[in-house]
């Protein structure tokens, strides 16, 4: 008897980042992975957000949904689903309904892994109210079940809180944790920290295409305001802790130069993991990322400006001071001066609500697995 088959069913570029994030090199001796990404198919303007992609053969792109379609009836016998797409458009609505129609196991994927916000991005959104929200709930429950998954992978009891709201009442959940979070679990196991380095964690904010071409959105922070401040404040910090703060680029970045934007500071791609277990202090605005300051107990910051504040980037606004109320991270505005005491005082750690975070935001474990051990556990492997 040959491997069972799992389909990654993907909406945007896939990176090798994502083979690591999905730990898909621990799966791959137990079952025969194929990647299907549909960023072509679905939204190919986004692709200008991506400096770089994964050349795996186990990774398919497709420029059309017939095309797809084609490929994904020819394999998906007996297969297990790994579903990141949800039925949020027509034609993500008919991916969904292909998916179903074939696969018996379809495991959602909603892992998160940050404070998110209540405030709609870009604006000109309106934000819904509390009894609309409730609504749509109840429609996608009761009227998109045959679309939806049969099981959810989450982690964190705020995320498992929303997908129980707007998921139908068969779905099976599976708890594991956030990929950064699972991912901190492995590298824990290696040696201890040997660095005390600091690091900028970046979301390619502002100057490099982003998310907002998802939805049309054009950059409302301006770049030349924000890194010659960026860069002053960095100054600041390193004369005080007398180390250099190294970049940590964003995955969807890897590939393009950051070091003009940086003062020709050392930009790192692929480490960002490594980078904060090493580091002795973390400056983020609102990466997913912070969740290995939490994992390994660093102290973190979060940088915002006058422009974001002003209601520039209320989105971007809004998400810093969640981080900031959840973590107990101090928010600093480089615009503004600080002194050491200042600094000092803010690279204190709030032990209690790190461990919260951890709770609400990055796993629901509590036996230490990484989520590749739980997906053969009690998906791949459950019914042998």
């Amino acid at each position: 008897m040959g491997k069972k088959k799992l389909i990654v069913i993907w909406p945007y570029r896939f990176r090798d980042f994502d083979w690591q994030r999905f730990e898909l090199d621990f799966l791959a001796p137990h079952v025969e992975v194929h990647v299907h990404e549909l960023i072509d198919a679905l939204t190919p303007e986004f692709g200008a957000a991506y400096a770089n992609q994964s050349e795996n053969p186990a990774v398919k792109r497709f420029a059309s949904l017939k095309e797809w379609r084609k490929e994904f009836k020819k394999i998906s016998k007996d297969a297990i689903i790994f579903s990141h797409v949800a039925p949020e458009s027509l034609k993500v609505l008919t991916i969904c309904w292909t998916i179903r129609r074939v696969c018996r196991n379809v495991v959602g994927i909603s892992t998160g892994g940050v404070a998110s916000s209540s405030v709609k991005w870009g604006r000109n959104k309106r934000e819904l109210s509390p009894l609309i929200k409730k609504f749509l709930h109840v429609v996608r429950r009761n009227l998109l079940w045959s679309f939806l998954p049969n099981f959810v992978f989450t982690g964190g009891s705020e995320y498992l809180s929303r997908m129980k709201r707007e998921c139908p009442r068969y779905t099976r959940f599976i708890l594991g944790n956030s990929s950064d979070f699972s991912h901190s679990i492995r590298i824990s196991l290696g040696s201890p920290p040997n660095s005390d380095k600091l690091v900028y964690l970046d979301t390619g904010f502002p100057g490099f295409p982003r998310d907002e071409l998802l939805v049309g959105l054009s950059e409302e922070v301006d770049p030349k305001d924000w890194y010659p401040k960026l860069d002053k404040f960095f100054g600041f910090v390193e004369g005080e802790l007398k180390n250099k703060v190294e970049i940590a680029i964003h995955p969807k970045h890897f590939g393009r130069d950051h070091q003009p934007m940086f003062g020709g500071r050392s930009s790192v791609g692929g480490k960002t993991p490594e980078l904060v277990k090493n580091a002795s202090l973390v400056i983020a605005t609102n990466s997913t990322s912070i969740s290995y300051a939490v994992a390994f107990a660093k102290p973190l910051i979060l940088v915002t400006s006058n422009q974001i504040q002003n209601g520039c980037d209320q989105y971007k606004a809004s998400l810093i001071a969640n981080i900031a109320t959840e973590t107990g991270a101090r928010i600093f505005n480089i615009d503004r001066e600080y002194t050491e005491q200042d600094l000092r005082e803010a690279m204190v750690i709030d032990h209690a609500k790190y461990e919260s975070y951890k709770r609400k935001y990055l796993t629901s474990r509590t036996d230490g697995k990484p989520n590749y051990q739980v997906l053969l556990d009690e998906v791949i492997f459950a019914e042998d």
